[in-house]
C-alpha cells in the first residue's frame, strides 16, 4: 500500500532512510513513536527541519495511517502513548 501512496513517495524520494523506517513501522504501534520523534526536535535545537513539502507529506501520511489502522489510534489516544 505504501508504494502507491503519494505522501509516502514524497517522503521516500527526499529521505529514503526515513521511508524505510516508515515501511517498517506501518501498521504497528511504533509508527506513532517514530513519527513523534521525526516531528519533534530531540537534538537541543540543532535539527535542521524538513522541507515544507516533506513536513506536509508526513502529516498527511499520519492521517492515512490513522484511517487505515483506527484501532491503533484509539490505543494510542486512550493508552499510555499519548
Amino acid at each position: 500500500m505504501l508504494d502507491t501512496n503519494p505522501h509516502f513517495n514524497a517522503i521516500n524520494d527526499a529521505f529514503p532512510y526515513i521511508g524505510n523506517r516508515l515501511k517498517l513501522y506501518w501498521g504497528h504501534q511504533e509508527f506513532f513513536s517514530y513519527l513523534h520523534h521525526l516531528l519533534n526536535d530531540t537534538r537541543g535545537g540543532t535539527r535542521k527541519g524538513f522541507p515544507a513539502e516533506v513536513l506536509l507529506a508526513l502529516q498527511r501520511l499520519s492521517d492515512d495511517h490513522d484511517e487505515a489502522y483506527p484501532r491503533l489510534l484509539a490505543k494510542t489516544i486512550f493508552g499510555r502513548d499519548r
